[in-house]
């Protein structure tokens, strides 16, 4: 069954690939620079990934402190769909990465074949190609986001899958005493959340789905509470949790499901406050990152799928 839907999904990209054509001949006229704001490339930021959480499963008895982030005026919270009907983990880390939906990654499921990063890499990419040095750090559950995707885009990004309390604590030591090194840019991802929906089941329903997610949001409160005080320090910090399905029964394979289509994302900055709320893409994180981090590549630019959420703010929103 699996193969019969990459068979179809393959079909479907090949027939997206002529109206795409004339546009990236467009987008290949422009500028290959890499540039940056010396203002503001000395943000921060944290990407806090949860492997398969259902968006309707933010509730304030099982994640307290993200129902009450989902609540604060300061945070875009919005449901976020997978990428073209696909809800294998795969293409939509990819694209959360990238910033590109699957028939330009060419990440078609679980297996990375033929993969097309080397024409869009992981934003870590582009933060690495700059001349300024910005410490980046990649934490990860499921491997494959590792050695498949980031791969040596990072600093700093053990190669070796870390279980959900080993992403946190390493993070923690991170962000407190710069152990092993000082992050800048972190990317984290808790995938027991998923586990746990497999063996049991996604649903609030269900106790080990509950009470893992109620870990997980106790790791990511912590967490936040650090960077609260970084903020407090001086230091300018935009924090994102994201997550690539959700799931119903023991499974996310149906894509027309939307227990399994649509999942969270989250952006909070406090000097932001958002005019309006789209039902996010997979790709919006990339642009958001680099919007806020003030990186601009032209001709890449172009060719992304995501919008930054950057345009969504009210006037009165503050992040010079």
């Amino acid at each position: 069954m699996k193969y019969i839907l990459i068979f179809f999904l393959s079909l479907f990209i090949s027939s997206c690939c002529k109206c795409d054509d004339d546009f990236l001949a467009m987008c290949n006229g422009l500028s290959d620079l890499i540039e940056y704001d010396s203002e503001t490339i000395n943000r921060k930021v944290i990407v806090i990934g949860v492997d398969g959480i259902r968006s309707d499963v933010v509730q304030e008895s099982i994640s307290p402190f993200l129902f009450n982030m989902s609540q604060n005026e300061n945070t875009y919270f919005t449901n976020s769909h997978t990428v073209e009907g696909n809800t294998y983990s795969g293409p939509n880390w990819t694209s959360l990465l990238t910033g590109v939906h699957m028939r330009k990654h060419n990440v078609l499921g679980n297996n990375f074949n033929e993969p097309n990063l080397s024409e869009y890499p992981p934003f870590f990419y582009f933060l690495e190609e700059i001349e300024i040095d910005i410490n980046t750090v990649s934490l990860v559950n499921w491997l494959p986001i590792q050695t498949n995707i980031i791969s040596e885009s990072v600093d700093y990004g053990p190669e070796e899958s870390l279980s959900d309390f080993e992403v946190y604590n390493s993070c923690k030591e991170i962000l407190v005493n710069n152990n092993p090194v000082n992050g800048d840019v972190i990317f984290l991802q808790f995938d027991e959340l998923d586990g746990a929906g497999h063996s049991y089941g996604f649903s609030a329903n269900v106790k080990e789905y509950r009470n893992t997610l109620t870990i997980i949001d106790n790791y990511i409160e912590d967490l936040f509470s650090v960077i609260q005080d970084k903020r407090n320090n001086g230091e300018d910090w935009m924090v994102f949790i994201v997550s690539d399905h959700g799931g119903d029964g023991i499974s996310h394979s149906d894509a027309n499901n939307p227990h399994v289509n649509k999942t969270v994302f989250y952006a909070n900055h406090p000097n932001l406050k958002f005019t309006d709320y789209h039902t996010s893409s997979m790709a919006d994180l990339f642009p958001t990152i680099m919007d806020f981090l003030g990186v601009t590549m032209e001709k890449h630019r172009c060719k992304i799928d995501g919008v930054s959420l950057l345009e969504l703010v009210l006037p009165e929103s503050n992040i010079e």
